[in-house]
This record gives structure tokens, sequence and C-alpha cells, in this order.
């Protein structure tokens, strides 16, 4: 990664920072936001540096792939200025509407950049945060005709989102960061103290992701982290998950929340039997 980039990476973010220092909400989350990207690039090294098929990957390979994982969450900065703009920083549906798409936003800050029109960073800037379905039905990447390039898309695009994860569990558990998140703080009591819902729970049990549009209580906001055990791609990512004890630490926050035991069991045997089986059987 060189200097030039972390310099177009500052540029990118100071005039929305610019637009939202005022305002402490956003300006601490859209520092947070800078701090994450930087996280998220060291964290795909550490993952690199371990991962046997990610070894074996070429100089193009990684030269790309770090540019993605810096600039992933590049769409972020807008949208924290969006909102703040709009007023609705305070408002807890807002952060989660999907109004604005900040890997859309991301994509097409950078599509036009030189240096970033290659298909393998915009396919991870656009895609990090969706469901891998609307990324292969993305007609763009869908008909890149080049096998090689299409592999490499796709491992860029699943190392980008397995750093993203695992960024995340780091500043949660370091940081109590599911407290401090738009999410949490703005949402009333009731809402916080709601147990998981019917639709949360069945997405869990049946090995899914649960989806940020069913999420109606902070329980439920835990479980969909927890359940983000089902998307990682990589062996190194789930062995710095154990090693690091974040599925116990989310585990032991949703039990503050949780009131009801027997499910809360249930899922610790769930990801137990999850991660171990992973790990194991070397992915």
């Amino acid at each position: 990664m060189s200097h030039k980039n972390f310099l177009l990476f500052k540029q990118k973010f100071l005039p929305f920072y610019q637009k939202v220092k005022q305002n402490k909400f956003c300006r601490d989350f859209i520092e947070k936001k800078y701090r994450h990207s930087i996280q998220v690039l060291n964290i795909g090294r550490e993952i690199a540096d371990r991962d046997v098929k990610l070894q074996k990957e070429n100089k193009k390979f990684f030269e790309l792939g770090e540019k993605a994982l810096l600039f992933h969450d590049v769409g972020r900065f807008s949208e924290i200025a969006k909102i703040y703009q709009d007023n609705l920083y305070n408002h807890h549906a807002s952060w989660y509407s999907k109004k604005y798409d900040h890997g859309l936003l991301s994509y097409e800050m950078m599509k036009n950049e030189k240096g970033f029109e290659d298909v393998r960073i915009l396919a991870a800037l656009k895609h990090h945060g969706h469901m891998m379905e609307k990324f292969y039905e993305d007609e763009e990447f869908a008909s890149v005709e080049n096998i090689e390039i299409k592999r490499q898309m796709s491992a860029i695009l699943k190392w980008v989102r397995d750093a993203d994860k695992l960024a995340n569990f780091y500043i949660q558990k370091n940081e109590n960061n599911l407290k401090k998140d738009p999410f949490f703080l703005t949402m009333d009591d009731e809402l916080k103290n709601a147990p998981l819902s019917e639709k949360a729970l069945e997405q869990f049990n049946n090995y899914q992701v649960v989806l940020t549009s069913t999420i109606t209580s902070y329980c439920d906001r835990i479980l969909c982290c927890l359940s983000w055990i089902y998307d990682l791609n990589y062996l190194a990512s789930y062995q710095i998950c154990a090693e690091q004890g974040y599925f116990d630490m989310l585990l032991s926050l949703l039990a503050e929340y949780n009131y009801n035991i027997e499910i809360q069991q249930q899922i610790a045997q769930k990801i137990q039997f999850f991660l171990e089986k992973k790990i194991m059987n070397n992915y």
C-alpha cells in the first residue's frame, strides 16, 4: 500500500468531516469509521499472512485487495454527511433503513478514480455489505469473462467481507462498540429490552445471516453479529475469532439482554459446534 493511497483516503474523508464536525454525534461516528477502515486493512493483512489459500495469491491480487480493504467504507463518510444534512442522526430507523447504501456510495466515489477502475476492487466496494446473492446477480461483475479475474474478484470480495467483520468484532470487544454505535444510542428503552424476534431466531437457526431489515430489538442486533459466523470465508478468519474470543464476547453481551435461558444455551451450543467444526475441518 503506497503512501499516495493513504493520502487519497484522507482526501476523501476530510470534506465530509468538515461538514459534520460541529455535531458531536456525527463527528464521533465519522472518526470511528475512519479508524475502522485502517483496522480493516491491518486485519486483512493478518488474515492473509495466516491463510493458506490467500498465501497462494499473486502480487497483483494483494495490490488490488489492499486498496479494496482501505477504501471499502469510504462511502460511509458521504452517508454520515447525508444523514446529518437531513437532520436524521437522532432518528433510530435512519441508520438501518437502507435509504443510503454505503457500499454503492463507495463504488460511485471510486469507480472513476485512477487506479481503482478494476472490477476486482469495485466489486468489493459495492458488495462487501450485501448478501452475496446481490453480487452474483450484478450484471457488471457477472459478465466478466476472464476466468482468473473473476476468481480473484470473488476472492478479494470475500477477503474484505471477512476483514470487515473481524474489525467490527475487535471494536465490539475492545471498545464496547455495540453500546456506542448509532443503533444502540438512538434506540428507546423498550426496544433495548425487547426479546429476540421469531424472524431473527428462525434465520439464525437456519444457518443464515440475520437480515438487517428483520432486526427489531437490541437482542436481534447482537444475534445478527453472531450470525456473521455463517458468512466467513477463510480458515484464518475462524481461527482469529476463536483465539480472540469474539463469539464468547457476543454471547456474554446477549445474555445481558436475553432473559430466555433455554434459547441462550441453544444459541451458544450452535455457535460452539459450528466454530469447532470449521476449524477442525480446516474449513
